[in-house]
This record gives C-alpha cells, sequence and structure tokens, in this order.
C-alpha cells in the first residue's frame, strides 16, 4: 500500500512508494490534474508507472515525482489519498503531490508551482523534466462570453519560462471546419471561436520556443468511462458526453443532436497512451543524436471515424438497448447559442496512428464498447 505523508511544505502531499527514495528522481509536472484526462492519467502512472522503452539499466531504475497542479477543486486531495491509499504505487513513481490554487488566470500561478516544486531542495534541483499541459477553459461558450480569461488561461505563456519539454493536450477547434479530414503538417489552422484561437496561441508560442521534446497534440471530443477518482472532475457534471446521452435516454427526455457537425471523437484510453508515449520522448530527448528529432512536433489526436453527435447517441442508444425516440437529429446553426461553431473538423490520424504503432486508433463502435462493457 502506499504511504501518506506530509511535505515539508505546505502545499502538497506526498504519497511515497515502498520502494526506496533516490535523490534524483525525475520530476513531471501535470497541469488541469483535477480534470477529466488528468484523473485518468494520475490513475494510469500510478499503477503503470513511466517507462522507458530501449533504456538502459539506469532508465529501467529511474524513478519520478508527479506534481498535479489544479486550481480548486475540492474533492480532488481526499480522492487523490484514497485512490492511493487504495493502490499499490508503482516502483517508478517515487511520489504524487498536489499542488492547490494553481489558477491560471492570475499571473502568480507560476510562482506558486515552482514554490511547490522547489520546497526545501537547493536552486538546482527546482528544474522540472517535462510539462503535461492539460489545464484549459474548454467550454467555447464561455471563452466567447469571457475572452480575457479564456486568453489569460488558455495561453499560459510564462508556463515556458520552466524550460521544460510540454506536452501540450490542444483542440481539433484550432482548425476551420470547412472540410473532412484535416491534416496537421499540410492544412491551415483559422479558428472561428475564441476558444480555438486561445489555444492556437499557445500552439504558436510552443512552435515558436521549439524546447526539445515538445508536442502538440489537438484533441477531439474525449469519450471514455467516469474517472477513478471517486467524486469525479466536476461537481453535477456528466464525465463525458457519452453519460449525458446515457442519462437522456434512460429517463426518456426529448434531446437535440446535431447531424450536421463531424468530429474525429476519441477514446481516454487512446489519449493516455499517447500522452505517456509522447512522455517518454520528452524525458529521453536529450539522448537523442538527431536534432531533428528533438523538434516540437504536432499530431492529430483522434478516432479512426467521423461522427456527428446524432450518431453518437444512436449508437450508445443501440450498444444499451434504450428506445431512440427521444433521440432527435437537428441542424446545428453556424452560430449555435451564440457562438460560432466548425461545422467538420474531423481528422486524418494516420500520423499518431503510425507513431504509436497502432492498426487503428479506436472508432465510434469501440469506443462505446469499451466505455458501456
Amino acid at each position: 500500500m502506499a504511504e501518506f505523508s506530509k511535505l515539508t511544505h505546505p502545499l502538497s502531499y506526498t504519497f511515497a512508494s515502498e520502494a526506496i527514495i533516490s535523490n534524483s528522481a525525475k520530476k513531471v509536472l501535470i497541469t488541469g490534474a483535477s480534470g477529466y484526462v488528468g484523473q485518468h492519467l494520475i490513475a494510469s502512472l500510478v499503477s503503470g508507472g513511466i517507462s522507458i522503452s530501449g533504456g538502459s539499466t539506469t532508465d529501467e531504475q529511474q524513478q519520478y515525482k508527479v506534481y498535479c497542479a489544479y486550481n480548486s477543486l475540492s474533492t480532488f486531495e481526499a480522492d487523490l489519498n484514497d485512490l492511493l491509499q487504495s493502490s499499490t504505487l508503482h516502483p517508478s513513481i517515487e511520489g504524487v503531490y498536489p499542488i492547490s490554487n494553481v489558477d491560471f488566470s492570475q499571473s502568480n500561478y507560476i510562482d506558486t508551482i515552482q514554490q511547490a516544486v522547489c520546497g526545501s531542495e537547493g536552486e538546482e534541483q527546482t528544474k522540472l523534466d517535462a510539462i503535461i499541459h492539460l489545464a484549459a477553459i474548454s467550454s467555447p461558450g464561455y471563452c466567447e462570453k469571457n475572452p480575457v480569461e479564456a486568453v489569460k488561461v488558455n495561453y499560459p505563456v510564462s508556463l515556458l519560462k520552466l524550460e521544460a519539454p510540454n506536452i501540450y493536450l490542444s483542440t481539433d477547434q484550432v482548425y476551420e471546419g470547412i472540410k473532412q479530414y484535416y491534416k496537421e503538417d499540410t492544412d491551415e489552422t483559422i479558428p472561428v471561436n475564441v476558444y480555438g484561437r486561445s489555444k492556437l496561441e499557445y500552439e504558436k508560442v510552443m512552435l515558436g520556443k521549439n524546447v526539445p521534446g515538445s508536442t502538440i497534440l489537438r484533441s477531439s471530443l474525449i469519450l471514455g468511462p467516469p474517472t477513478p477518482f471517486k467524486h469525479g472532475c466536476k461537481k453535477g457534471a456528466y464525465p463525458s458526453f457519452l453519460q449525458f446521452i446515457e442519462s437522456r435516454l434512460q429517463s426518456s427526455t426529448p434531446t437535440d443532436y446535431f447531424v450536421n457537425e463531424f468530429r474525429s471523437v476519441v477514446h481516454i484510453n487512446d489519449v493516455i497512451r499517447a500522452i505517456k508515449h509522447f512522455l517518454q520522448h520528452a524525458l529521453t530527448v536529450n539522448d537523442l543524436s538527431d536534432e531533428a528529432k528533438k523538434e516540437t512536433k504536432v499530431y492529430n489526436l483522434g478516432g479512426s471515424t467521423r461522427v456527428s453527435r446524432y450518431e453518437i447517441a444512436m449508437e450508445v442508444a443501440n450498444r444499451l438497448k434504450l428506445d431512440t425516440s427521444s433521440v432527435n437529429g437537428v441542424d446545428r446553426p453556424a452560430t449555435g447559442g451564440g457562438v460560432p461553431s466548425p461545422p467538420d473538423i474531423s481528422m486524418n490520424v494516420d500520423k499518431i496512428t503510425n507513431e504509436l504503432g497502432l492498426e487503428n486508433m479506436m472508432g465510434l463502435k469501440e469506443i462505446i464498447a469499451a466505455t458501456f462493457k
């Protein structure tokens, strides 16, 4: 079982494994750790650790400190404690350290992170080895109404001052949405709303700074089961769009689903697989002799099928053998809810499929089957 103990500074807790703690542990920061992807990722790291395939014996014995930055989810640390107390911490993970009150809309967020990572250690111990940047305001409607806050949170340029490789979860909404199967290396990015523009701005500074080992992942709508955390990632919210559909079907509540808006929806397992793959790259980038392989890369992160929300709802109903009379297929206006929306941001995912060594990314049927077992 994991051991629970206080850190020397007030922001964090550590859940140390029974393995011998090394002074040379590498440091990984997860921003937005209390969100849907963050909670799934933490659970995966706790159970599966961080492995460096094809590395030396030293690489195989390397341990990692995982810092989990979040803003204000009141249940996060208690749920994290429960997860770790009921789990056997992977030998590669030396400790898991929650960092609260990391608010990217405030300029002091970088100080909060640095203070937590540094603790009582000397200056030479403050360097982060990798950042998994998940934090975002991801509601296009909220971003449209609060553009200044959206830019501050989704474009945290000071994060790059930490000089660590970023694995950045961007969005498919950087594309204009006027064609099918966008390609990341050849198609232009022309976002039509504040959310897409704010996410693209951080992509641009990442590409300009070009910290070796960094990766940009343009994610589609992420689907999957609830998180392993008892209270989930947001009070009163559905874990993913699939649980919303399930609830509406079970209550036979008539619900409109767009038939003219298409995306390459992706399963959370494929998202976690991709993040851990590129984390391994970030942690070993200094071992590479080919400079081109160190450059910041961009990947579309989606599933293998192009689908509408109506098609998703119908597939959930079929899987759960529920009546479909409450499922209404409707057209989405160009500015539904006052938010400009790209009509077709389906993506070509050949590049990431090949990078991950997969035959295919999961398609809609596989995603729903994996969620509703």
